[in-house]
């Protein structure tokens, strides 16, 4: 009787370990899915779960023996020289010991995976490539996504605003969540119709997945197909069909279905904040989204003024339709602010309206990334830089993968004087948007504002290589010269930003400067006209008079500045090209009209 009651208590210990061990599966299957953790974990826990069962059926066996005094043969523990030794080590005692010890383990290799494996970099520093396992070359995180532009397969060419707005839109969504590594729009645009094959893209934009897709309109309904692919092994990780009648309810259910199911798949960090935010329907008006779209498609295309101010036509309709649509006030706001840059509409006019849409975007929705980034903007135009910081910031936080958010930051840390933070801002544009010109762009711009003139030079030809006819390439290229000392460069440089954009007066301003710089006061003149005196183009007028020496013209055109576009002349304390102007004592007093010190 004893011998049975032994077995059955064996079993029932067996039993109870095999239960055991399904939870801790189903556990580590669930973190293995929601928190980045890789495959292997759960091999391990399998392997070691299977290496425990004969540790704990022969810790069963020996204590039953304890407890019943005899072996299974029927002989008194100690009638045979039985060592006591295994029994005193196969304890309950020893064997919880054993359990903590293994779950101390398991704590070390998850949080040494979650915070040294391939997802820190995805939501730590930024760096979209971790060591292979041979430590022998770098291979693409996982979480790294490149999403192509959409097939538009429908016979109407207007439709092609859907399909950019669609991508734009998911791409919005997908940069909110901060363990993926998104590229951006302007570099994925550039494989629209491309031949070239998946690994080929993934290779050029350093990524390990690839999403592509198609998107046909019919009348009122909408067909959308998508698939995820990972690059190395042309496998389909997840794909998708949509097809649901065009609303704009059924649109923002598709976009945030979308964004979840690709983090889901890529295992990607999905926090309750950042689903609500995916989650959120902009707008229940069908006809509003469709003039948003439209906006944002003239707008992201880049056309020019007249482009900019349909847009803007476009999204008063929208606000008008929907006053409640805070997307589109925010979309209003900044292209208020663009219109009166470029001198579109009077400054005025552009900064009252802007603050007014601004403002209005996030009382409707507070957590709007793209309204906090437009306040920034508005916010620097008034000098107002540690305001504009904040907003800024939230604007990143809210959107941590946006290149574009981060391009604006560098701008803004520029007037606050720190220089190697906007450097390694611009830098982290660049990871998110390798193939954008702007992002390279304002790489150069900040390396130029650090005074790292050779740094201005290697990423002005990097941009040339990308873009030779691109101006402000060589205009770049030009100030990065100039700095060094090698004014024949420069000045060849800026004849050639003139020569591919003539009707840029910006480049002429530079021109102008590098003529003063060696003397030569009629060709620094003949560059300056037919340069307007408006908007920021008015301080680079003086910078150029200030470098001629004549301090007072130059301060004449600061003081209009000052009155037409305060904003330019907070950029005049780290602008090295104005040094002679810093010199004069009128500077303190010029500086103190728009609330600044020196």
């Amino acid at each position: 009787m004893a011998n049975s009651t032994h077995g059955n208590s064996l079993w029932k210990v067996l039993g109870l370990y095999g239960a055991g061990s399904w939870v801790v599966l189903q556990v580590i299957d669930v973190l293995a899915q929601n928190a980045g953790l890789p495959a292997w974990i759960f091999t391990l826990a399998l392997i070691l779960l299977i290496i425990g069962l004969p540790i704990v059926g022969a810790t069963a066996y020996l204590n039953g023996i304890g407890r019943n005094g005899k072996d299974p043969e029927g002989a008194t523990v100690g009638e045979r020289g039985t060592p006591s030794a295994p029994r005193q080590f196969f304890t309950w005692k020893n064997a919880l010991a054993g359990g903590v010890a293994a779950m101390a383990l398991w704590g070390i290799l998850v949080t040494g995976w979650l915070f040294f494996g391939p997802g820190a970099s995805a939501s730590g520093d930024g760096d979209v490539m971790a060591t292979s396992s041979g430590g022998e070359a770098p291979v693409a995180d996982l979480r790294s996504v490149a999403v192509l532009p959409f097939a538009t397969r429908s016979a109407d060419e207007s439709d092609e605003y859907f399909s950019e707005g669609m991508h734009d839109d998911l791409l919005t969504q997908l940069s909110k969540i901060d363990s993926l590594t998104v590229i951006s729009r302007t570099s994925v645009m550039q494989y629209a119709s491309t031949t070239k094959s998946i690994p080929e893209i993934a290779d050029e934009l350093g990524v390990a997945t690839i999403l592509e897709g198609g998107i046909q309109r019919a009348g009122d309904r909408v067909r959308i197909n998508v698939q995820l692919i990972e690059a190395s092994t042309d496998k389909h990780l997840w794909a998708e069909t949509y097809d649901e009648e065009l609303t704009a309810a059924n649109v923002f259910a598709i976009q945030s279905d979308l964004a979840k199911k690709i983090a889901g798949a890529l295992q990607a960090t999905l926090s309750p904040d950042v689903a609500a935010r995916i989650d959120a329907r902009p707008t229940e008006n069908t006809e509003a989204l469709e003039l948003y779209s439209r906006a944002r498609y003239l707008i992201l295309s880049a056309a020019g003024a007249s482009q900019e101010m349909q847009a803007r036509d476009l999204l008063e309709q929208a606000v008008k339709l929907d006053p409640g649509y805070a997307r589109a006030w925010a979309a209003l706001g900044s292209l208020y602010l663009a219109l009166k840059a470029d001198g579109s509409i009077p400054v005025a006019e552009g900064t009252r309206k802007a603050d007014e849409a601004i403002t209005r975007a996030l009382e409707l929705e507070p957590d709007l990334a793209s309204a906090h980034s437009a306040r920034s903007l508005y916010l620097t135009d008034q000098l107002r830089y540690e305001e504009a910081e904040e907003e800024s910031l939230r604007a990143l936080e809210l959107n941590p993968g946006s290149s574009e958010e981060h391009r604006r930051y560098a701008r803004l840390l520029l007037q606050l004087d720190r220089h190697d933070e906007s450097v390694q801002q611009a830098r982290r544009a660049v990871e998110l948007d390798p193939l954008s010109i702007q992002s390279r762009a304002s790489l150069g711009d900040a390396m130029w504002w650090a005074g790292d003139w050779e740094g201005t030079v290697t990423e002005s030809m990097k941009l040339i290589e990308m873009a030779p006819n691109n101006a402000y390439a060589h205009y770049n290229l030009g100030y990065g010269h100039a700095m060094q000392g090698h004014d024949t460069e420069a000045i060849e440089a800026f004849r050639k930003a003139v020569e591919l954009d003539p009707g840029d007066p910006q480049s002429k301003t530079g021109l102008a400067w590098a003529w003063a710089r060696v003397g030569q006061r009629d060709s620094a003149l003949a560059a300056l006209e037919g340069v307007p005196a408006e908007a920021s183009l008015i301080k680079e007028i003086a910078i150029v008079y200030g470098e001629l020496g004549d301090l007072d013209t130059a301060y004449d055109y600061l003081y209009m500045a000052v009155e037409e576009d305060p904003g330019s002349i907070g950029t005049l304390r780290t602008d090295h090209s104005a040094d002679p102007l810093k010199a004069d004592p009128r500077y303190p007093d010029l500086l103190a009209r728009v609330g600044l010190e020196p």
